[in-house]
């Protein structure tokens, strides 16, 4: 078998000036000794750069022997098919018996194969295998830079960053052959400043003691009228900064430095965000902190109030996880699969509206410091228990809003020693405002637990409208409700 260049079946393809490897393999189907003299022989003007003669000894059956051979293509050598042929004489017990062995090579001109080659799409980011990562926005790159204190913990444990630690991410790149030839090509990129055009040191950094070109390529065979998706890999060192940038992707035919197909595009680095890190902290601290209060001093709580109150709380409690909690586990899917990233319209008119109507009538009726704890603790619980919901975004989210209402309603007047919840304005306000701050706690629980990606524009939509209006109109329809409970109660 000879492949020319290696690795390609039937016809390949290459320009001038190209260092080929051809390789050459003979597979004893003797189970005797056999003594073969291989012969290379090239077209005119190629140049051999190893012997053309090879002689060798195979003593069994399915003993082999291969040779990867090294050819120059000249640069002025004129363009066409060029047969390129192995003879092997075999000499078994002094029979002789000769194998032929054919393959072609194409030499086309640069512009020929510049016309074949097309780079159909470049994924920034993408996963391993070089489809789209959703987890972060398009054409971006993630800095994962290290705070000041981690840098220096580092420094203090003498601790090195290794290469896969230096991964950002992965970026896709498919690549389209529209010829007749297999092509063999070999995938690379740079990194450019979008101002000077000069290439970036920190997203190729050194790796290993070594130049991260040595690392940052993929090879690939191109069958012909094909298209490949490959994965490339993008290291990007701690001191990289945040901006943009333009990405080079190059595509080299194996064996030449000429460069066939370049694609721009404009990528953004950004560094890792600390706020959503430092809000998700703080919720889950504040949480832990008010349930650890909560039970230090359930006995006061709970002597706080009736048995009946009591009653009425679990009663609450129980009304909103069967007309908000069950049904949202059907509708919350069913909503985003026809109204996509706006399903948060029609999910919030159940979720918010309902919700803060039920807590808004249960504040009138028992205008008491503890009353929003105790409804989001059964809420909570039922939740647990009969969907499995213990997660922790449910945990941060509720406690959070829970503390947030409790302290504000009790700032505000809505409870306390002199309580006045029937206040509409006052109360639609707090309560949107309360939800704001718990429902943007909650994006940022979800991006740093589970590594989403929200648009700003997504994030802002659902604080004001979700967040805001829906719970301001819920609140003010809540008041009327527990008024009008409050009657039928006396």
């Amino acid at each position: 078998m000879i492949q020319v260049p290696h690795g390609v079946d039937g016809s390949g393809l290459a320009v001038g000036g190209s260092n080929l490897s051809a390789y050459v393999f003979f597979e004893s189907y003797y189970s005797g000794d056999m003594n073969v003299t291989l012969e290379l022989d090239l077209p005119e003007g190629f140049v051999l750069q190893d012997t053309p003669v090879h002689s060798f000894s195979l003593q069994t059956e399915y003993d082999d022997w291969y040779r990867l051979v090294d050819i120059y293509i000249p640069e002025d050598l004129h363009s066409g098919t060029y047969d390129i042929t192995a003879t092997a004489v075999v000499d078994v017990n002094g029979n002789e018996h000769t194998i032929v062995r054919r393959t072609r090579l194409r030499v086309a001109s640069k512009e020929e194969v510049a016309d074949e080659i097309t780079i159909t799409g470049v994924i920034v980011p993408s996963d391993e295998d070089g489809y789209g990562d959703s987890s972060h926005p398009s054409n971006t790159l993630v800095i994962r830079e290290t705070s000041p204190a981690l840098k220096k913990l580092l420094k203090v444990t003498d601790l090195r960053i290794d290469r896969k630690e230096l991964t950002s991410t992965f970026m896709g790149v498919e690549v389209s052959n529209k010829g007749e030839n297999t092509i063999p090509v070999v995938i690379t990129y740079d990194i450019l400043d979008i101002r000077t055009g000069e290439p970036v040191k920190a997203f190729k950094p050194t790796i290993l003691g070594m130049n991260a070109d040595t690392f940052c390529y993929a090879a690939l065979t191109l069958p012909p009228g094909s298209s490949s998706l490959v994965s490339l890999p993008l290291y990007v060192s701690d001191n990289a900064m945040g901006g943009n940038y333009l990405l080079r992707v190059k595509v080299k035919i194996t064996g030449s430095d000429w460069v066939a197909v370049t694609e721009d595009q404009k990528i953004t680095a950004v560094s890792r965000k600390w706020g959503p890190i430092m809000i998700t902290f703080a919720s889950a601290l504040l949480g832990l902190t008010a349930v650890s209060l909560f039970f230090s001093r359930s006995k006061e709580i709970m002597d706080r109030f009736k048995t009946r109150n009591l009653v009425l709380i679990s009663l609450f409690g129980t009304v909103s996880f069967a007309a908000i909690n069950l049904p949202m586990t059907i509708l919350w899917e069913l909503s985003h699969a026809i109204f996509g990233p706006f399903s948060f319209l029609f999910t919030g008119l159940f979720h918010e509206v309902l919700l803060y109507m039920l807590i808004a009538s249960l504040v009138v009726l028992i205008p008491k410091p503890g009353v929003v704890s105790l409804f989001m603790v059964v809420r909570f619980l039922l939740g647990g228990f009969i969907t499995g919901s213990f997660t922790p975004i449910t945990f941060i989210t509720l406690s959070l809003s829970a503390v947030i209402l409790e302290s504000m309603m009790y700032v505000t007047g809505i409870t306390g020693k002199t309580p006045d919840p029937e206040n509409r304005v006052r109360m639609g306000v707090v309560c949107g405002i309360a939800d704001m701050v718990s429902g943007y706690a909650s994006f940022s629980v979800w991006m740093v637990l589970y590594r989403l990606f929200y648009s700003n524009w997504y994030i802002m939509a659902n604080i004001l409208i979700d967040g805001f209006l829906y719970t301001f109109i819920g609140a003010w329809f809540g008041i009327s409700l527990g008024n009008r409970l409050k009657k039928v109660a006396e």
